[in-house]
């Protein structure tokens, strides 16, 4: 289907020109003669660009510009001026207007048509973009809506075992630990869920005690560090200020640089957990005794998803999401992120959250 331009000019002998030029083009095309004709019909009909004119009887190229951008429905649609006027000043009013481009009078046609078509193919990559998103987000709520099913079914099941009589503590432990975990998976689906963006204030942001959270992720993280025989351990300064934040995404925050600190320390080795004050708020590290990052990938660390070199130590799965999904998650509960490397060996890992006012 042939894309739609409205052309906006209150001079007929250019409206014939341009009519003429873009429909040999194989445009289908609308035609204004001033900015409020253009506003009412972009509200019946959204072309895929326009072309306006600045001086215009009524309100003017810019005026009519503005208004489009405010409209939901317009705001996205690329605006070109057409336009004599080449002083900077007029190109900066333009830009600031919302237009996309401009095209100077005379206009050269075939100037004219590379420009619109340029417009036209960004156009068409930010639609299909914004479908793939919707479509991702679609996925997720159904894959979402579709996993709490079995969740539910692990965390009644793990409960009828924990109430047996004659259960061994160790049992009843790991069953604890499978249902702790099964929760946080539900508390992650349900964040996912929510699909808010990652940089807006936290909605249900409150005190939470990263100490007290510190001790029960490591408790839940304690069946892992045995199948290796790591010796994970947590210290926790005394009387830490409360951190303004979500204490969901503080927690996964927490799981995954323990997982990964215990997928990546070797057979015997230690992961060390601290919780303490800083200048601003609690930081909490996670020290391993694994092989470390080499110095040329340590700048893409947080960066963007991708596997460093070193391989987990026994098989277990690294999809390379983790140290990004963590500065997601602290960024927007306006905290920090970062990683030391000692020279004696291993990787320190940490993450920072505010005090709460």
């Amino acid at each position: 289907m042939a894309e739609t331009i409205l052309i906006v000019d209150d001079t007929p002998a250019n409206l014939g020109v341009l009519v003429e030029t873009l429909g040999v083009a194989g445009y289908q095309l609308m035609v204004a003669e001033d900015g409020e004709e253009a506003l009412a019909q972009t509200a019946q009909m959204q072309p895929d660009l326009i072309l306006m004119d600045v001086m215009m009887p009524g309100i003017d190229g810019f005026e009519t510009c503005r208004r489009l951008k405010a409209r939901p429905e317009t705001r996205d649609i690329p605006v070109l001026f057409m336009t004599a006027l080449t002083e900077t000043t007029e190109k900066v009013k333009a830009f600031a207007a919302g237009a996309v481009d401009y095209i100077a009078k005379p206009i050269e046609h075939e100037e004219a048509l590379a420009r619109i078509h340029t417009h036209l193919a960004i156009r068409r990559l930010q639609r299909e973009l914004h479908e793939q998103v919707a479509l991702k987000q679609k996925f997720m709520k159904i894959a979402g809506h579709d996993l709490r099913n079995p969740l539910f079914l692990i965390l009644l099941a793990t409960e009828m075992g924990r109430r047996q009589t004659g259960v061994p503590p160790k049992v009843v432990r790991f069953l604890e630990s499978i249902e702790e975990s099964a929760a946080h998976i539900r508390r992650i689906i349900d964040t996912f869920l929510e699909i808010r963006a990652p940089n807006t204030s936290p909605r249900d942001a409150r005190g939470v005690d990263l100490g007290l959270l510190g001790t029960a992720v490591v408790r839940q993280q304690e069946p892992a560090a045995e199948t290796k025989d790591i010796r994970l351990t947590l210290e926790s300064q005394e009387d830490l200020p409360l951190v303004n934040c979500e204490a969901a995404l503080a927690y996964q925050a927490f799981s995954n640089f323990i997982s990964n600190a215990l997928k990546f320390t070797p057979r015997g080795g230690r992961v060390t957990v601290r919780v303490s004050k800083a200048d601003a708020g609690v930081r909490v590290e996670v020290e391993d005794s694994g092989p470390g990052v080499p110095v040329k990938e340590r700048e893409q660390l947080f960066r963007k998803p991708g596997r460093l070199s070193p391989r987990p130590t026994a098989g277990e799965e690294s999809t390379g999401h983790g140290l990004t999904i963590v500065k997601q998650l602290v960024d927007s509960q306006g905290g920090r992120v970062g990683a030391t490397f000692p020279t004696e060996g291993g990787s320190i890992f940490w993450f920072e959250l505010p005090t709460a006012l």
